[in-house]
């Protein structure tokens, strides 16, 4: 007789290399299936299966012991070479077990993390898709482990890469070249002094780069603007479409143990308004508590970006780390050469959009002064307190 109830493992593993199945289990469903059927057919009634739902992260897989080390390994099957193999051919007899690896592809991701769509200067997803993949090369990372701490004093830099660093890591100094407009503020009569140290657990798992072409709703939003000659709607496309999209993303998961320490000083406090979130880097859990002293406090909190959801007080890295070897759990965590949303426009609209930009002001603002003229021709330098960083720029 053809037909038996199949035990279906779909599992998901960084190696090839299988030492304990029930560990690297995901799911387990049981399912009536004709072992004379060729895979392809098999394909089409787990794809019905509401319990499995196969798609084209799933591939059939064939399991092969290893006598010399004692374990096992799964063989994947290509797709093409699914109407030549039959399921008898590849199911465990002794434990009429059949083996789906789960495996990420571009169009998984795409679907979760929104990766054709543009993003503003915090990271923010763009309410209009502005560009199509055709090509994308993904790598495994090996190795991608980082445990680090990071300190933080007053100095501008620093407070602007790691204030970055909360949302996701970025190419800083690409970054501000795409009109990364961030204010400064000395509040000089301030007496309070805040160093902040960062334990950094990071694993890196898998790099993206893509190959992107604008879509035809982007190109023609482009051209409207041109024909309408008002500069002042290329900020609707950025709006639209988003300011930035990267070239390069890394997956896998960051945890963050955030010590803020406050302490009165004799220095000025230092302050940088950037705000926002990414809508695809979740922070699944915050907490946060003080310890008041007489002349400081501390506060520490824990943000968490891809991995199994957990708050600080439970947080085991060894399991946290585990979770990551499903990659339904990465998250962006890495934004890598960032390029403004108008380069990937043909060279005729990025040249026409140049000249409707044409010059600008890049800065302006009125500050009281007042002057003593004590002896006549006599001159005073001022100096000026600039609060633009990056200039804006468009393309």
């Amino acid at each position: 007789m053809s037909n038996i109830v199949c035990q279906i493992k779909i599992i998901s593993i960084d190696s090839i290399n299988i030492q304990d199945d029930h560990n690297m289990s995901l799911k387990l469903v049981s399912v009536n299936l004709n072992l004379k059927d060729k895979l392809s057919k098999v394909r089409e009634k787990l794809e019905q299966n509401s319990k499995v739902r196969m798609n084209d992260t799933l591939s059939f897989a064939n399991k092969i012991n290893n006598n010399n080390t004692g374990g096992s390994s799964l063989a994947e099957i290509a797709r093409e070479d699914e109407e030549k193999i039959i399921l008898e051919d590849i199911i465990d007899e002794k434990n009429n077990v059949l083996y789906l690896k789960s495996e990420p592809d571009l169009r998984y991701f795409n679907d979760k993390l929104k990766l054709e769509y543009g993003r503003s200067v915090t990271l923010e997803k763009a309410n209009k898709k502005a560009f199509k993949i055709i090509d994308c090369e993904m790598s495994k990372i090996i190795d991608g482990y980082e445990n680090s701490t990071i300190q933080i004093d007053l100095e501008e830099d620093k407070t602007i890469k790691n204030d970055f660093l909360l949302i996701a890591d970025v190419d800083i100094p690409n970054f501000s070249k795409l009109g990364v407009s961030i204010k400064n503020s000395n509040l000089q009569n301030s007496n309070v002094v805040t160093n902040l140290t960062y334990n950094v657990i990071e694993y890196n798992k898998m790099t993206l780069k893509f190959k992107l072409e604008p879509t035809k709703e982007f190109i023609e939003a482009a051209k409207d603007v041109i024909n309408s000659k008002d500069s002042r709607k290329l900020q609707d496309i950025i709006n639209d479409f988003g300011q930035f999209i990267p070239k390069e993303v890394i997956l896998g998961g960051r945890a963050y143990f955030i010590a803020r320490e406050n302490f009165e000083g004799n220095s000025g406090e230092h302050s940088t308004n950037i705000s926002g979130q990414a809508s695809n880097i979740k922070v699944e859990k915050k907490s946060s508590k003080s310890l008041n002293k007489k002349n400081s406090s501390k506060y520490q909190s824990f943000k968490l970006f891809g991995g199994k959801e957990v708050c600080s007080n439970n947080f085991n890295e060894s399991e946290w780390i585990e979770s990551l070897n499903d990659y339904k759990y990465w998250s962006c965590i890495k934004f890598k050469e960032p390029v403004s949303i108008f380069q990937f426009l043909p060279e005729d609209l990025r040249k026409q959009i140049l000249i409707l930009i044409g010059k600008k002001i890049l800065y302006t603002n009125i500050e009281d002064y007042t002057y003593y003229l004590s002896e006549p021709g006599m001159h005073q330098v001022l100096k000026l307190r600039v609060e633009c960083i990056y200039a804006t720029t468009y393309i």
